[in-house]
């Protein structure tokens, strides 16, 4: 019999606070989360911020890419998501990587998804370089694993810290894409998208040795359907609820 998943809290606990917030990740680690994913993204001025979209304007009072903005002005704006929970969390701001992995250290493990549209061109120094730098600087190596749907980010992340583990997340791809990427990639960890989920995926990613992982999943009942697949972990946005029925499920 397969273990039970582990839940990933998917932007923190963000049905209930602002995702991708200190709030979010907070409440997160309250619940009992081993897990917790978060977006980066580089700011104007390169600094590693957590939020999810390339610009500010859906769960941010701002407007306009993040690229564009320093960290000043980004810091300067309320990431309350005004438009889903109004002014609950209007003093909630956009977090540093810094500052999301000072929360988490030694009690979660993070896993930092690099969002397509800030992959560059830029070898050395771009987002992949500095939120490797971040996480060394914070001496969490051992605590967190990189994400991202971009191969090329993944291919940076293995050349520039082998010691930290990568997961290659897929929203629709085939089988042998899955596999072939995870190799290039050098991932231990494939994540797609739960309707790719079959049991020819589930044998051959077990045959490659590798762990697999989906989401987003915020229901019981839905996790208990999922559960021929024998994942490793599920990104949900409910993770409390997740955590209380796997609870009884385990009984």
């Amino acid at each position: 019999m397969d273990p039970l998943p582990l839940v990933i809290a998917h932007r923190g606990d963000s049905a209930n606070r602002p995702e991708n917030t200190l709030a979010s990740f907070a409440s997160a680690l309250e619940l009992g989360v081993e897990l917790v994913e978060l977006d980066i993204q580089l700011t104007k001025d390169g600094h590693v911020v957590v939020v999810h979209d390339p610009t500010l304007d859906r769960t941010t009072t701002g407007q306009g890419a993040v690229s564009a903005h320093t960290l000043a002005e980004i810091r300067a704006l309320s990431a309350g998501y005004p438009e889903r929970f109004g002014s609950a969390f209007a003093s909630e701001r956009v977090p540093t990587l810094a500052e999301v992995l000072h929360l988490l250290r030694g009690r979660a493990r993070a896993l930092l998804e690099i969002k397509h549209e800030s992959v560059t061109g830029n070898d050395d120094d771009g987002i992949e370089a500095r939120a490797i730098a971040e996480v060394r600087k914070a001496g969490v190596s051992d605590g967190v694993a990189f994400l991202s749907f971009a191969r090329l980010a993944l291919e940076r992340c293995r050349r520039q810290a082998p010691e930290i583990p990568r997961g290659h997340i897929f929203f629709k791809a085939e089988v042998e894409e899955v596999l072939e990427g995870a190799r290039e990639a050098g991932t231990d960890l494939v994540m797609p998208e739960k309707s790719m989920l079959s049991l020819e995926l589930r044998d051959r990613v077990r045959s490659a040795g590798l762990r697999l992982a989906t989401w987003v999943v915020d229901e019981p009942e839905e996790l208990r359907a999922l559960e021929p697949y024998g994942l490793f972990g599920v990104g949900s946005n409910r993770p409390g609820v997740l955590l209380e029925a796997l609870a009884e499920w385990g009984e």
